[in-house]
């Protein structure tokens, strides 16, 4: 059996977003989210003694696989991540490395997928869904998966300001305003018909968010065009999007943008292989 294995880590977009309630710990959430062909890439390495390490001290993943290793027994690990998805812009990359981490524990030391699953998937948010990784509606703290049918390829155009936003901060502001509005299904399934969805957009983070980040609203309002069926912020933000049919859409408008952009696409387990 391999010492090591590596995994992809896929970030996720969050295309619409309510805020269902509130429980002692956590804010709950209805949130319909997608995967992006972004990725982190993972090595999982056996260690000989019984430490847990990451090249990010503090990193979910040193939760998630000190959970694994405890739950069945196993030796120590190292995590090392070479990292593309921007860190602190609402795309999940340190839950996406911490649930590639999990899936690579599973395949480095033979164990069932589905108890690894189970033994995660409530420890925090978003590891649910980027084990399950596609389309899916999150709700709850993030732990309850409804997996979708796959939305057609879309060309995704991410602009990223210069300030991020804290996550914290930003569900706290949420609490003092008005939440809870619009339909997740509704989204969904005028992008899976393929129609514009532009008048759709909602994410109840989007106002406290912009409380935080001054350039968030004017750079939103530069990346809204007539071809792209779908604007907006991703989860806490501070990264911002549009879906686009085409590639040559997308780059277009990234030409005319006034700050870091990056174009890439949706991503499917089932269509794209792993």
């Amino acid at each position: 059996m391999s010492d090591s294995i590596r995994e992809r880590a896929y970030a996720k977009l969050t295309l619409s977003l309510r805020i269902t309630g509130k429980s002692e710990a956590y804010h709950k959430i209805e949130a319909l989210q997608q995967s992006l062909d972004l990725y982190d890439d993972i090595t999982l390495i056996k260690r000989e003694d019984k430490q847990v390490t990451s090249d990010f001290a503090g990193d979910n993943s040193l939760v998630v696989l000190s959970a694994i290793r405890k739950a069945f027994r196993l030796g120590g690990m190292h995590l090392s991540v070479r990292k593309s998805i921007p860190i602190g812009g609402g795309l999940g990359g340190s839950s996406a490395d911490a649930a590639a981490a999990a899936l690579a524990c599973a395949e480095l030391y033979g164990l069932p997928k589905e108890e690894v699953y189970a033994a995660v998937k409530d420890l925090f948010g978003d590891i649910a869904f980027q084990m399950t990784k596609g389309t899916a509606i999150a709700r709850g703290i993030g732990s309850e998966i409804e997996v979708l049918p796959d939305l057609p390829l879309y060309h995704v155009l991410l602009l990223f300001p210069e300030k991020g936003v804290s996550t914290e901060e930003a569900y706290h502001l949420a609490d003092d305003l008005p939440f809870g509005q619009g339909d997740v299904r509704e989204v969904y399934r005028a992008l899976y018909e393929g129609r514009n969805a532009k008048d759709l957009f909602f994410n109840d983070l989007y106002r406290p968010a912009t409380l935080l980040n001054d350039e968030i609203a004017p750079l939103l309002l530069a990346l809204k065009d007539g071809n792209a069926l779908l604007t907006g912020m991703s989860g806490s933000g501070s990264t911002l999007f549009s879906l686009y049919k085409t590639e040559a859409e997308a780059k277009e408008k990234a030409a005319s943008l006034p700050a870091r952009t990056l174009v890439t696409k949706t991503f499917s387990p089932s269509s794209n292989g792993k």
